[in-house]
């Protein structure tokens, strides 16, 4: 008996719960429109002065980019033969160090004087 009431309790407790979430209102969409549109709120010169800057920027950055010498180059805007060429002596410049690979060339040490 005791398990049979606590059980009907259970179902009508839980009952309230599933009709509280049914009935539980969400915030409209049409709140939001008070915040309004902050690039509609500033004045038009402004708004051009800023796409101006922010262009000459751009060009100022480009031109930087283009004039600069002493950028490292591998190829890959002359497709893929520059590309292939770069790793080409990206490869002689390594086997040319001391201490690249290759065959290694052994020291005699009988014919080193003191």
């Amino acid at each position: 008996m005791f398990s049979t009431n606590l059980l009907c309790l259970l179902y009508l407790l839980l009952a309230l719960i599933m009709e509280f979430m049914l009935c539980v209102r969400s915030t409209p969409i049409r709140s939001f429109e008070h915040i309004g549109n902050s690039i509609e709120e500033q004045p038009e010169d402004v708004l051009i002065d800023l796409i101006t800057r922010y262009g000459q920027t751009i060009m100022r950055a480009r031109d930087d980019l283009e004039n600069s010498k002493r950028t490292v180059d591998f190829g890959l805007s002359r497709g893929y033969s520059g590309a292939q060429e770069a790793k080409h002596r990206m490869a002689m410049a390594v086997a040319n160090f001391a201490g690249g690979p290759g065959r290694k060339r052994k020291v005699d040490i009988r014919n080193i004087k003191d």
